[in-house]
């Protein structure tokens, strides 16, 4: 089966981004949200609007979910107006969502006994990365339904990888939150550290992105974290949400992951203070606070203790 149609359902920070590159490329889309003004957005650029996950799923050869969580994912596919109630044997269904691998690897299955086929493909990259198309997807499920997609994936993102089995790919995305996490970790505490030191910050910004210490994470919210500028890239709430179901997948395996959930208890911290929307680098407040350090001024701070 060729891939005409294709569906995306779920047109947040990734899912907008998904469905704009189809669309430039000359892909016919259909798309659905709840939020009305996602979808209106897109349809100068050829978007059809659906009025439900049913709707959208209707007559798609592909249909791509971009969705916050797997309660979410299960109502979409399995609710009164879902996908299930008009997928027909032959279509794919790809979860680019964050979910958890025991969850997702049941729905491939369950999928594959009405000739559906279901894949994970979560994706690494945030949303500022995503609307330049600096996406990476992962692949879990059958290889030959992974060779029909990547061409399509491929119009969208800078790589797709074929992973494994169904929940491969799942599992891999939790083992990238929890890499970016404790990296995030080592970047704020490495910069209070400094800071409290009175180092100049831009020549420690400087040796830290071009020395050995550097990375993505770095470069692209170093300078954000200096200047005290939290705006969500990837809020409290999600990060959360993504750091548990790797520290769930560690208690289920018998794997003992003591940084991230000492980082846990930090990044709820933050829930418990109001800051769910603000970007998860906020925790480098509460190091901030920990170290006695108190701002100036917007974008400064001091480097003294409080008392």
């Amino acid at each position: 089966m060729s891939i005409k149609n294709i569906t995306v359902i779920g047109l947040g920070s990734m899912g907008t981004p998904i469905a704009t590159f189809l669309l430039k490329a000359r892909c016919r889309v259909t798309g659905f949200d709840i939020v009305e003004e996602r979808m209106s957005t897109l349809v100068p650029l050829g978007l059809k609007k659906a009025q439900s996950p049913k709707g959208a799923a209707k007559s798609a050869d592909l249909i791509i979910l971009s969705l916050p969580n797997w309660d979410i994912v299960r109502e979409v596919m399995e609710g009164k107006e879902g996908v299930l109630a008009v997928a027909q044997k032959g279509q794919i269904i790809l979860d680019t969502s964050t979910v958890p691998p025991w969850e997702t690897k049941v729905m491939g299955e369950k999928l594959a006994k009405k000739g559906i086929d279901w894949m994970d493909v979560p994706i690494s990259g945030a949303a500022n990365q995503a609307r330049v198309g600096n996406m990476v997807f992962m692949a879990g499920g059958k290889k030959s339904v992974f060779n029909k997609v990547k061409p399509i994936l491929d119009k969208v993102g800078k790589k797709t990888v074929y992973v494994g089995k169904h929940g491969d790919a799942a599992m891999l995305k939790l083992v990238v939150n929890q890499t970016l996490f404790l990296n995030q970790a080592a970047a704020i505490e490495g910069l209070v550290l400094g800071l409290k030191a009175g180092l100049d910050p831009d020549v420690m910004l400087d040796v830290l992105i071009s020395g050995a210490a550097g990375s993505d994470l770095i470069a692209a919210r170093g300078r954000d974290m200096l200047m005290g500028n939290f705006a969500p890239k990837g809020p409290v709430w999600l990060a959360i949400k993504d750091l548990g179901l790797a520290l769930e997948s560690g208690e289920r395996l018998g794997v003992v992951l003591p940084m991230a959930a000492l980082y846990q208890q930090l990044l709820l911290n933050a829930h418990y203070v109001g800051w769910d929307k603000r970007d998860a680098t906020v925790v480098m407040k509460i190091y901030e606070h920990m170290a006695g350090m108190k701002r100036k001024a917007k974008g400064s701070r001091s480097r003294h203790k409080t008392k």
